[in-house]
């Protein structure tokens, strides 16, 4: 995996906080789960594959659009 500076975590966690916003504007709630994925993927844990397994696998039994 790459090295994620401070100042990138930072970046990716305002990203993430803005994202998550925009889904509440929406009318759309995020699930605590996802949001510390989308957390853990900002300091660079997990990637966005991991993320997209992850989501998958907690709404196993809700058919969502695979691409």
């Amino acid at each position: 995996m790459t090295i994620v500076t401070e100042r990138d975590i930072q970046r990716n966690m305002r990203s993430v906080a803005h994202a998550i916003a925009q889904q509440e504007l929406e009318g759309l709630k995020v699930t605590a789960s996802t949001v510390a994925d989308l957390q853990r993927a900002a300091r660079g844990e997990i990637d966005t594959d991991e993320i997209r397994r992850n989501i998958y696998r907690r709404f196993q039994n809700v058919p969502l659009l695979r691409q």
